[in-house]
């Protein structure tokens, strides 16, 4: 199982060298572009269809967010316990690759049901980055950025489409099979996108405490906590498996973005994900196979 598991996802991994080999050798000409086609076609592309064609129940919305918010009150409060990098240890460990890298392991273990319910985890992310944690890191909260990402248009747009009963499969062939056509793309594209942000970020600091520290509450703490609430509130299934695996994803790369905006220590949470994004090769095949065995 083991093996199989990881043979599942290691592919991803691939796609994501290959981004991150094509970064470091081109790196001043692809960036710009690339993060634009990401943010405005391929994220929404996959958001709608798939929250289209698996529209989740608003106590499924409600389960998942009541999951997040506790996982991100418990590390604010862990993080007070450290004198310097407080909000290092905070940032890294509540925000998730949950889309660029959470919806291809999910959909190559699980798929596409899992996937949708990846999405639903991305977008409790998303409120939670955008509109939340700035306020735990010092500044003003401003909601009206979460209303600038295409990305929730997306998704608000294939939730009610899905709830009315109206599927996009229904459009002209001609232009179902454009949709499909980029969905089909989208994953992979994103990968290779992981791969070259990554690339962009640096290790020339001496960093190796903070460093485990980082690894060790993302990639095994986040997602225990996320297995204790599940068990306990009774999430079963799929459901819980992919509430626990998204937790286990690697520190998002936005949370680089976000650290520089704010004034932040923006070096050492690239160092973060750098080094989360690396090991998660490696745990998270282990989560996969014990939610197997846990759920079901």
């Amino acid at each position: 199982m083991l093996y199989t598991t990881f043979t599942a996802i290691i592919p991803s991994f691939l796609i994501i060298l290959i981004g991150y080999t094509v970064g470091k050798v081109f790196s001043r000409e692809v960036m710009g572009l690339a993060s634009k086609v990401a943010i405005w076609v391929m994220v929404p592309t996959v958001t709608f269809t798939f929250i289209n064609e698996y529209t989740p129940s608003l106590s499924t919305l409600g389960e998942f967010g009541l999951g997040v918010a506790i996982i991100f009150v418990v590390f604010y409060l862990y993080s007070r316990l450290f004198k310097e990098k407080k909000e290092v240890i905070h940032i890294t460990a509540v925000t998730a690759n949950v889309g660029y890298l959470g919806y291809p392991i999910l959909l190559s273990l699980w798929g596409e049901k899992a996937l949708s319910l990846g999405v639903v985890y991305a977008t409790l992310n998303i409120i939670m980055f955008s509109a939340v944690l700035p306020m735990f890191l010092g500044e003003k909260v401003n909601v009206k950025n979460l209303f600038k990402l295409p990305y929730i248009y997306a998704l608000l747009a294939g939730f009610l489409t899905g709830k009315m009963g109206w599927s996009y499969r229904e459009l002209p062939e001609w232009i179902v099979d454009a949709v499909l056509m980029l969905k089909q793309s989208a994953i992979p594209y994103l990968l290779l996108y992981v791969g070259m942000s990554v690339s962009r970020l640096k290790l020339s600091r001496h960093l190796s405490r903070v460093g485990g520290i980082i690894v060790v509450n993302k990639l095994f703490l986040a997602p225990l906590l996320a297995l204790i609430f599940a068990m306990v509130y009774g999430l079963e299934g799929l459901t819980a498996k992919v509430f626990v695996l998204e937790t286990a994803m690697p520190a998002a790369v936005n949370a680089v973005v976000l650290t520089s905006a704010l004034g932040g220590d923006s070096e050492t949470v690239g160092y973060g994900v750098t080094l989360t994004t690396f090991f998660a090769i490696f745990t998270l095949p282990i989560w996969a196979v014990l939610l197997e065995k846990i759920f079901g």
